[in-house]
């Protein structure tokens, strides 16, 4: 791929499949607000699964080497590193601007989207590059496979009670530190992230099966029916007997 590809998801869920040198591939969750990078020159192949409002950014290397020159850094810093379903609030933010930037006819709205653009390459290379001083992802506590356990882990028994003390304990860490180092990776406390998996399960199952209402809900966590129904209509915006309707006409 000759343009670097950063992928800015807007809203819903989305699993990022990479595929690994090893031959594996990696598969990881990614909610509202969390990006993807993936460098020019990467033969990697990368694919996205999921009912998601995703923002795909194509960044030239020549545009990043140049703000790198600009900004002082050496040549060998100006490579970006991947990166996959990781959390950067500026990185939402700029892209929702470039999004709306992009759709605005009036005078300056090239220019202004040429600033954000450079805005988002400066952040990109200090954030994301090898010379960002950020810790990298391998030395999180939440490295060596522990979150891609906990996650599995979730996608496994959302049906049951997920007490955070269990959950620390897949990632061998103390409830607090793990309830921090979640959040600080995924952008989401993992209460919140669980919930994002339970009600875009329940989304497929309200849209695939015939399955009563109250039986998707159990399937998915939710013990109570008008308990299902509030998280539901929150985070869709219908309730589920509206939503079933709506998908299937």
């Amino acid at each position: 791929m000759r343009d670097n590809l950063l992928v800015v998801n807007l809203g819903g869920h989305l699993l990022i499949e990479d595929a690994q040198t090893s031959g594996h591939w990696e598969r990881r969750w990614a909610g509202s607000g969390q990006m993807s990078l993936m460098p020019a020159g990467m033969g990697a192949a990368r694919g996205f699964k999921g009912h998601s409002d995703v923002l795909l950014v194509h960044l030239p290397a020549d545009l990043v080497h140049q703000t790198a020159a600009e900004s002082g850094l050496q040549d060998e810093h100006a490579t970006l590193v991947p990166r996959l379903a990781v959390a950067d609030e500026v990185v939402d933010k700029l892209g929702r601007l470039l999004l709306l930037a992009a759709s605005d006819m009036e005078t300056g709205a090239a220019s202004m989207l040429d600033a954000l653009t450079r805005a988002l390459v400066v952040h990109l290379l200090r954030k994301h590059s090898a010379a960002s001083l950020d810790m990298p992802f391998n030395q999180s506590p939440l490295s060596g496979g522990k979150l891609q356990r906990v996650i599995a882990h979730m996608q496994a028994h959302m049906d049951e009670h997920l007490p955070l003390s269990s959950l620390a304990d897949l990632a061998e860490l103390s409830p607090s530190q793990f309830a921090r180092t979640f959040r600080t990776v995924m952008g989401k406390p993992p209460h919140g992230y669980l919930l994002d998996l339970r009600i875009e399960r329940a989304r497929h199952l309200l849209e695939k099966t015939e399955l009563a209402i109250t039986e998707v809900g159990m399937q998915c966590g939710f013990d109570q029916p008008n308990h299902f129904a509030t998280a539901f209509r929150k985070a869709v915006g219908l309730s589920p007997r509206a939503w079933r309707i709506a998908r299937r006409t």
